[in-house]
């Protein structure tokens, strides 16, 4: 079974995901901050690898495997909320914090924070039930306004 497919399964089967599975869904939101602005630039693509392999170890096949299955996914997703619940409900508030940090990071690599990216950290802030505060302290963290 692909990782996607235990991720998005019904709550009756989620003791099938796995933490690599998390971390795959993690991974594959940030991919979603560093497409959000209609290009992925050579800064947002080494922040993105560099935040997957520090957190979460993930090895160069298995990001050629979240990208093909990403794209499938996302073309189908009607919501965030289904790359989100799992990590909600398995991570902890600081996992879910650190993670909104890194899609700062990522969308800041320009040296700015486009509106759509924005507002894609903030629903998925939101649906990871992240503080607005932590949620601002990310951007300005990211944007160097600290």
């Amino acid at each position: 079974m692909k990782w996607l497919a235990r991720l998005f399964a019904s709550t009756e089967t989620t003791t099938d995901t796995t933490t690599g599975d998390l971390h795959r869904a993690a991974a594959a939101l940030l991919m979603e901050v560093a497409r959000t602005d209609g290009e992925v630039d050579e800064q947002e693509e080494r922040l993105l690898l560099e935040a997957v392999r520090r957190h979460w170890r993930l090895d160069e096949g298995e990001m050629e495997d979240i990208v093909g299955e990403l794209h499938e996914r996302v073309e189908a997703a009607t919501d965030l909320f289904e790359f989100t619940r799992p990590l909600r409900e398995r991570w902890d508030p600081e996992t879910r914090v650190r993670l909104i940090y890194d899609m700062w990071a990522i969308a800041a690599a320009d040296g700015k924070a486009d509106v759509h990216e924005e507002q894609l950290i903030r629903r998925v802030s939101e649906l990871l039930y992240v503080s607005h505060g932590d949620f601002i302290r990310g951007k300005l963290a990211a944007l160097g306004e600290e």
